[in-house]
């Protein structure tokens, strides 16, 4: 009888003549579709966050007018905070929240989802706050996926693989960078490498890598002047830039939790908003070169502007994103994060080239490399970081001292024993919602990759403890299928597919990766 089950239930494209091609037409239409909505999404902050800043730089010489900035500031506040509380899905980055509804602790109406970030998120950038665009273009893009999945998907394991592809598009979109979207769904989100996750993932970033190309330029993200290389004796410099970026990751990382508590502590949501709008426009009447997502900030970081000036930017900036962030309004960490680094980079920069009298040239190089160092110690997805600088830089001249540095950060990160943000985050909502978790009915399919060092590594499938109502039904290995039996030996690399019931997924999830998942 359990056999008919799981052959009735294991409708799987390894099991269908045109295994891939089905999945992958869908995947385009994700990622078309995807690309689209999150390209608004970037024009739409475009233009808010400088129609935001032209009110703020009219303001300045004209203080008689600040009675209209505190109502418009209290409408704004108001009316984000109800989207916030009525949809509280659209809160913060939106990348914890498609983890975990991938993993399936979360879920969603995919259309209020959406609409409540697009305009919620909108309203944060006109409103000055330090908010990225690539969070919310994850969760939107993830959301679409959703949308085709819920029309066309044949089974639970393929909805999420769509969600998963859209979310790839998303972060494409957002920064011109298919391949740093594609990395980042299998750094960040799943965590492991499949064949059908990369097919699925690189179809729909490139489809919306093209659409994000039609509205905006080809253009890198980033323009900088690349006029040589660091030297390889000059390489120390290197170690104690990467060893710097690991301390403030871990820094930023225990500073942007604890100022989340803290802003829990104020209980109506209004309050909380209201508070962070507050201080940004303060700052924007008086320094308005840090408030807003920090693109324009970049274009103006140079040599020139002297160690204490770049040292007062760094710190402002930093606490303008942690008070933006805290709040839960919704918008990402990840553009922010990317600024801060370059603003640590250019003092690093200035430092070392005035006191070492390297060439000025080398500025934009380590600013460069402060960006991608920086995000592997606080995101802790190096790959995904050297990627996504190469990508909106549109140059691969500094490959080796990005991964150089990435390596650096990571391991100082690691030995400060920092956890990843977006896991933390993702703790921290699921350990909020667990609650109000619902049950789903039904079986559903998720496949893993058994990782060398595994309790599962070597072992027969006999020999598992696996899950009550936990069964494996796929393996695949070396480019062939498997038929899973109780005497068939596990090895490091196998994909295994396994059939749970909906109802008991979290926990299923959580025993199996400790089972074949490395400590």
């Amino acid at each position: 009888m359990e056999s008919k089950i799981v052959s009735k239930n294991y409708k799987d494209m390894e099991k269908s003549p045109h295994k891939n091609l089905y999945l992958l037409l869908l995947s385009v239409l994700v990622g078309l579709v995807a690309g689209l909505v999150a390209s608004l999404y970037r024009l739409s902050l475009e233009y808010a966050e400088g129609f935001g800043l032209s009110i703020y730089h009219f303001l300045a010489g004209h203080l008689i007018y600040l009675p209209l900035l505190l109502l418009a500031i209290l409408i704004l506040s108001a009316i984000i905070s109800f989207l916030m509380t009525r949809y509280p899905m659209s809160s913060g980055s939106g990348i914890p929240q498609v983890k975990g509804q991938l993993l399936g602790y979360f879920k969603q109406n995919w259309f209020t989802t959406a609409f409540s970030k697009f305009i919620a998120g909108s309203l944060a950038m006109l409103g000055g706050l330090s908010l990225g665009r690539e969070g919310p273009s994850v969760q939107l893009g993830a959301a679409m996926g959703e949308m085709v999945a819920g029309r066309w998907a044949k089974t639970e394991r393929h909805r999420r693989l769509l969600i998963a592809s859209g979310a790839s598009a998303g972060l494409s979109a957002a920064f011109n960078a298919p391949l740093s979207g594609l990395m980042f769904t299998l750094e960040e989100v799943f965590k492991y490498f499949s064949p059908l996750i990369l097919l699925t993932s690189l179809a729909s970033a490139m489809a919306a890598d093209f659409v994000s190309r039609l509205i905006f330029s080809g253009e890198a993200v980033f323009h900088f002047n690349i006029l040589g290389a660091i030297p390889l004796q000059d390489y120390w410099l290197l170690v104690l830039l990467g060893l710097i970026l690991g301390l403030f990751g871990a820094f930023y990382n225990r500073v942007l939790l604890a100022s989340q508590s803290l802003m829990n502590k104020i209980h109506w949501p209004y309050l909380r908003v209201l508070l962070s709008f507050l201080v940004v426009a303060s700052t924007a009447l008086v320094f308005p070169m840090v408030v807003g997502s920090g693109h324009r900030l970049m274009d103006q970081l140079s040599l020139g502007l002297g160690i204490g000036f770049l040292a007062l930017i760094f710190v402002l900036k930093f606490l303008i994103s942690m008070v933006s962030y805290a709040s839960g309004i919704p918008g990402g960490i990840f553009f922010p994060l990317l600024v801060l680094g370059a603003s640590l980079g250019s003092i690093f920069a200035s430092l070392a080239i005035s006191s070492l009298h390297l060439p000025a040239y080398l500025f934009a190089n380590f600013v460069i490399l402060a960006m991608a160092g920086t995000f592997t110690a606080i995101v802790r997805a190096p790959l995904t970081g050297i990627l996504l600088l190469v990508e909106m830089t549109g140059s691969f001249n500094h490959l080796l001292p990005l991964a150089f540095v990435s390596l650096i950060a990571y391991v100082m990160a690691d030995l400060l024993k920092s956890q990843p943000i977006y896991d933390s985050l993702l703790s921290r909502m699921i350990a909020s919602q667990e609650e109000d978790a619902r049950v789903a009915d039904g079986q559903m399919m998720f496949e893993t990759i058994l990782e060398f060092g595994a309790i599962a590594d070597q072992k027969r499938i006999a020999e598992l403890s696996l899950p009550e109502g936990c069964l494996i039904v796929g393996l695949h290995r070396s480019g062939r299928d498997i038929i899973p039996q109780g005497s068939s030996q596990l090895q490091a690399g196998d994909y295994l597919t396994f059939l749970i019931k909906k109802e008991d997924e979290v926990a299923s999830r959580r025993a199996i990766r400790q089972i074949f998942t490395a400590h």
